[in-house]
């Protein structure tokens, strides 16, 4: 028989699902946000996949309050170095995507040394 505790279990266990399915969307949305900031900027992305780093309440840019999430990923200039970079959304709104300091593709590289001359 079905009482009110088992609706009341059966509705959280449901909203739980759908809260993790949800963010899946929201994983699969940073991950195309991601691989196009890198197509334009003309660096690769690697391993093709972002990772959940921080998940806490915050407000968007109108003020409205929710859950802001950040998804990192890995990408590279030339396939030598991994530079991190990341993409943080508020719902699925995109508030800001940010790549770490890097070499420009097609630039010579630094060699820190200066001649006097």
């Amino acid at each position: 028989m079905l009482d009110l505790g088992h609706v009341a279990l059966m509705l959280v266990a449901a909203g739980i699902g759908a809260w993790i399915w949800r963010g899946l969307g929201l994983r699969d949305r940073a991950l195309r946000i991601a691989r196009q900031h890198c197509r334009q900027a003309g660096v690769q992305l690697l391993d093709e996949s972002v990772a959940l780093t921080r998940l806490r309440l915050g407000r968007g840019r109108h003020g409205r309050p929710g859950i802001k999430r950040r998804y990192s990923f890995e990408f590279s200039v030339t396939g030598e170095r991994r530079y991190t970079g990341f993409v943080e959304l508020h719902g699925d709104t995109l508030l800001k995507i940010e790549l770490a300091p890097h070499p420009f593709p097609g630039e010579p590289p630094q060699d820190n040394v200066h001649y006097l001359q």
